[in-house]
């Protein structure tokens, strides 16, 4: 395909400050979002009308201070000025997907509280949660089938304000490796 790739460091990221701001952030919007949904049905709310880590976010989100969520906030710009900084002389950047192969299902569950639930998921989902918070284009391609038939993929990664290269070269990987009408096992071809 005419592309050249090297192995660069990864950018200096205090993974575990932008975990713990990553999962206050969510408490807020779910508080946020659950008490304007409660405002329109004009009703507080039911022991029922949340999963278990939505409610444990929900109710963490009272603890949650107006500097405390500031400092969040910064602990996410600053997962942006490293990204930025290390795109500096490249076009894209290439990084797994996830860091396993698919998790079997539940072993991430809604069923813990936020905290725990929010952290099994981060670390499986590190390399798309930094380029989510750093608000620059990806896309997750799916180049390999597993022994069991699962998807492993890869996180094409632009500058910001670069759709564009993100796109194209997404395009050009599908063209030369396929995955439409490719299913996992479970899902069987007619998903």
């Amino acid at each position: 395909m005419g592309h050249a790739t090297e192995a660069i460091a990864a950018p200096p990221i205090d993974y575990q400050a932008f975990v713990r701001a990553h999962i206050g952030i969510l408490c807020t919007h779910i508080a946020l979002a659950v008490d304007a949904r409660l405002a329109v049905l004009r009703r507080g709310l039911r022991d029922d009308d949340l999963e278990p880590a939505i409610l444990d976010g929900y109710r963490r989100a009272r603890g949650i201070s107006a500097t405390d969520y500031a400092g969040m906030i910064q602990a996410l710009h600053a997962v942006g000025r490293a990204m930025a900084a290390c795109m500096q002389g490249y076009d894209l950047l290439l990084s797994p997907t996830l860091t396993r192969p698919p998790v079997p299902l539940g072993e991430i569950s809604m069923a813990d509280d936020f905290v725990s639930f929010r952290q099994k998921a981060a670390r499986y989902t590190t390399f798309l949660a930094v380029i989510n918070a750093s608000g620059q284009p990806a896309a997750s391609v799916p180049l390999h089938i597993d022994g069991q038939g699962l998807p492993i993929g890869v996180q094409l990664i632009g500058a910001l304000g670069r759709d564009d290269l993100v796109l194209r070269l997404a395009a050009q990987l599908e063209r030369a490796a396929p995955w439409a009408g490719r299913f996992p096992p479970a899902a069987g071809a007619g998903a």
